[in-house]
């Protein structure tokens, strides 16, 4: 692979920790140039709270008009297949290799858990290699998949649409009458903090330098009240602010909690509680997006454009070192996105591993007691403990090294800039007075500066948290239809008519295989058997949880899948 596709190789992330391997099959579609959301390949694969296997990949695929091959190779064997290619790692988990170095000693990874990463080859080595041939060769497993006519003529209508932050601006426009408020209050703050440094300079160059009293008193009875307008209107945002937020959260999580309720039982099957729980944690920080940092970031670029002018006029130059530093500021925190994206999906994985473990090790309480396995289930929820400390650790070296550079870059420029202040003073091209009002605007720029910065942070991450919130508003809706049928036929009698199902469509065993049996009206059917028979399979067929594998479900000699489900679930008491 050349160093052009090298670098043009876009890695997708996987939203839950259970969608690796539909993400890496959805990086291999975007490399031939079909861009497929997780939802849509997912009902191919069909991931389960397991994950998917190389099988359910390769059915998938197959789907889709990829050819696969499935494998175990050596290292070198490697060089041979088509890539990219998807390889099965740790024993647990999929990525995509997407080009080895021609000495074969470096490999480049997209991980769908990490990102981009290169691994040299004893690194390699250690994650890839599951076992060893009778003649002592390591090998590893490896599916390689390639295009055929059919991925490039089929043409499939579901393929990925993002939600944009254009859908984040219909919960704005219910609030459009107090944002506008709020903004001519940012705007007001913003020209009574413009005054400030002419009311310094005045101080300094009027007041004290002709010993007017009057006059100090009077410029600091002006800033007083300015203050004290800054204070009062500051005041009223926030109250403003309060009353905003609470309310687009309700609908963001209301909307949220709507579409989980129409979604079918069959979803459910795919998701850990963690996961669930960390998306709507996700709502947070987009309502915290909307009503904070979007509306702070309108106040931070007008304070910005303003005090930036207003320091040209002062002294060009200044301006100029100001505008420089700020450049190498921007750059330095640009530099960390990456590396905070990847972290952040790390993060999110393994609060949702840490939160699913919690609430299985509170609400299984009985079974571990029955169980006597008190001691394991307390290491393992350990293990998930120090698993978290160690990426929260290595979120804070990431932290400090990105703080110390700009604190490095910042107190640099600012002691460039007092050196030409004072030495303008010196030299007569400016007044004192003036020397403190560019120290304050240049206090009141270094603020701006670091929320825009931030501000791009913030961006980064309601785009990833809008990534995985998508993919539970892309899920379809349970298929019921308001036309269908709301009554029963002639002779309320429910039969099984050879019925086989399966949870997982690659599994090799039904989990009910050929049932027939019939219930009549009327009477009290019984339904009996060892625990993990399938009892409560069949109750979730009854109730249309799952459709039949094979077979058929009639009520009243009417196939279930006719009737409203919503009505027909109200006539059952489970």
């Amino acid at each position: 692979m050349g160093i052009f596709n090298i670098h043009r190789f876009k890695c997708v992330m996987q939203h839950d920790a259970m969608q690796c391997g539909v993400a890496c099959l959805a990086m291999i579609c975007r490399h031939y140039g079909k861009d497929y959301s997780h939802e849509f390949l997912d009902g191919f694969c069909h991931a389960t709270t397991e994950g998917v296997s190389m099988l359910a990949i390769a059915d998938g695929a197959k789907c889709i008009g990829l050819q696969t091959r499935t494998m175990a190779a050596s290292i070198n064997e490697l060089e041979e297949i088509a890539l990219p290619c998807i390889l099965h790692w740790n024993q647990n988990h999929f990525v995509v290799l997407y080009d080895i170095s021609r000495n074969v000693n470096r490999f480049r990874i997209a991980d769908p858990g990490k990102g981009l990463v290169n691994y040299s080859r004893k690194e390699f080595e250690d994650h890839w290699i599951s076992s060893k041939t009778t003649d002592g060769e390591p090998y590893g497993v490896v599916m390689e998949l390639v295009p055929t006519k059919k991925f490039y003529n089929h043409n499939h209508d579901e393929f990925k649409e993002r939600r944009s932050f254009r859908f984040l601006a219909g919960y704005l426009k219910r609030y459009r009458k107090y944002l506008i408020h709020i903004i001519l209050g940012l705007a007001l703050g913003c020209v009574l903090q413009l005054i400030m440094p002419f009311l310094t300079q005045a101080i300094v160059d009027k007041g004290i330098r002709y010993s007017d009293i009057g006059l100090i008193w009077l410029i600091l009875l002006g800033e007083l009240m300015i203050v004290a307008g800054r204070t009062a209107t500051d005041f009223l945002r926030r109250w403003l602010l309060l009353h905003i937020s609470m309310r687009i959260n309700l609908s963001l999580v209301g909307d949220f909690f709507i579409k989980l309720l129409n979604l079918p039982m069959s979803f459910f099957d795919t998701k850990l509680m963690g996961d669930l729980l960390q998306r709507i944690g996700d709502h947070s920080r987009v309502q915290n997006f909307l009503t904070g940092q979007l509306l702070g970031v309108i106040f931070t670029f007008l304070s910005f454009i303003i005090f930036g002018v207003v320091l040209l006029v002062y002294n060009p130059l200044i301006f100029a070192v100001f505008a420089a530093g700020s450049a190498c500021y921007g750059v330095w925190i640009a530099s960390f996105l990456h590396k905070r994206k990847v972290l952040d999906y790390e993060l999110f994985e393994q609060q949702a591993k840490n939160q699913n473990m919690t609430y299985q090790f509170i609400t299984t309480m009985q079974e571990i007691k029955l169980q006597d396995c008190e001691r394991r289930r307390r290491c393992e929820w350990e293990d998930t403990q120090a698993d978290l400390f160690a990426l929260q650790m290595k979120s804070l070296r990431l932290q400090q090294t990105q703080e110390a550079g700009s604190i490095f870059i910042n107190e640099v420029k600012n002691v460039i800039i007092t050196v030409l202040a004072a030495t303008a003073v010196i030299n007569g091209q400016m007044t004192l007075g003036a020397m403190l009002a560019v120290q304050y605007i240049i206090g009141q720029l270094n603020s701006p500066v670091e929320q825009l910065m931030a501000f791009v942070y913030s961006v980064q991450d309601v785009r990833i948290s809008l990534e995985r919130i998508n993919e539970i508003h892309e899920g379809r809706n349970e298929e019921t239809s308001a036309n269908s049928a709301e009554c029963f036929g002639a002779g309320n009698t429910i039969k099984f008519d050879n019925v086989n199902f399966k949870y997982d469509r690659h599994a090799p065993a039904m989990t009910l295989d050929g049932i027939s049996f019939t219930i009549p009206e009327g009477k009290v059917t019984a339904i009996v058997g060892a625990s993990g028979s399938g009892k409560t399979t069949l109750i979730k067929l009854l109730l249309g949880y799952y459709p039949a594998t094979a077979g058929s479900i009639t009520i009243a000699g009417r196939d279930i899948a006719a009737y409203n489900l919503r009505w027909w679930r109200r006539q059952c008491g489970v």
